[in-house]
């Protein structure tokens, strides 16, 4: 047996919920009540249920459900006393407890939240959270199956504070994880710097990894090198005919990727030592500048 309670709600809370949890439309057609019990048909999306809700004397109700076809479905729609459509949004509070959010389209706009229990102590301890606007659970008019056979109420101006906005944001914002209640997120070893460092030195592209190396090959070329030694020549039967000269360009080339390719090789070395064991002395000329 379960006991629920109804509250309306501001629109314009209810447009800023929606707006960042969305929600599902659910259409359903009622029946007339007989024998105190209420039964209607529900589609939402492709499923599709006939319900029977049979009241308790001490308030509660207990449901009952049954699947059925969705051609079936729409077919008792047809036939139904009354109709209602909603956008139904499913929120859950800070204590765990889930709750109704229902904005009717039809018969009329109506703004409404429900609340479900298990018990009527239960349902009296909930604390009801300040974004909650009045009370309607034991307003008849406002029973679901009221809505939809007589039309929905017109409850009227419903105030708004700034702690009940301040409340609904509280609410929404920890789905993008700033919520004000929320926590900044612990530093992991993933976040390290050194790690940091890695994931950029990892991604930066061959092209830009390569940039030294041209670097080093256009740079002055340091004492220490690998001379650069032409293969053997082949045997040249021809020898005793003239040669055209060799391509000192080329060669130029050679040895210049000779020498950047040793200093990359090989690590700096100590400058050369006098014989009295002293460095060895570099003199720097001012240069002349023309008048």
């Amino acid at each position: 047996m379960s006991v629920v309670r109804r509250f309306l709600v501001a629109s314009s809370l209810v447009r800023l919920i929606r707006k960042e949890r969305g929600g599902s439309r659910i259409s359903e057609g009622y029946f007339p009540p007989q024998g105190g019990r209420t039964s209607y048909v529900r589609v939402d999306g492709q499923n599709c249920h006939l319900v029977l809700v049979t009241a308790a004397p001490d308030g509660g109700t207990s449901e009952e459900r049954t699947e059925v076809p969705r051609a079936h479905g729409e077919a008792l729609l047809d036939v139904c006393s009354g109709k209602a459509a909603y956008d139904r949004t499913v929120i859950a509070l800070p204590a765990g407890r889930e709750i109704l959010l229902d904005r009717y389209v039809a018969p009329a706009t109506l703004d409404m939240v429900s609340v479900a229990f298990d018990g009527a102590e239960e349902a009296a301890a909930f604390a009801v959270p300040s974004w909650f606007g009045p009370e309607v659970t034991a307003d008849p008019a406002f029973d679901r199956h009221a809505v939809g056979i007589n039309g929905a109420p017109q409850p009227g101006e419903i105030a708004l504070s700034n702690a009940a906005l301040d409340a609904v944001l509280d609410l929404v914002e920890p789905r993008f994880g700033f919520g004000r209640y929320n926590t900044a997120p612990k530093a992991s070893e993933d976040g390290s710097v050194a790690n940091t460092l890695r994931r950029i030195v990892g991604s930066v592209p061959p092209v830009a990894a390569a940039a030294p190396v041209a670097a080093a090959a256009a740079a002055p070329m340091p004492p220490a090198h690998i001379p650069f030694t032409d293969p053997a020549p082949a045997e040249d039967h021809e020898s005793d005919q003239p040669q055209p000269p060799p391509d000192t360009r080329m060669e130029d080339v050679f040895e210049s990727l000779s020498q950047a390719l040793g200093a990359a090789v090989h690590p700096p070395q100590e400058p050369p030592r006098d014989e009295d064991g002293s460095f060895e002395r570099w003199t720097v000329r001012p240069r002349r500048t023309q008048q």
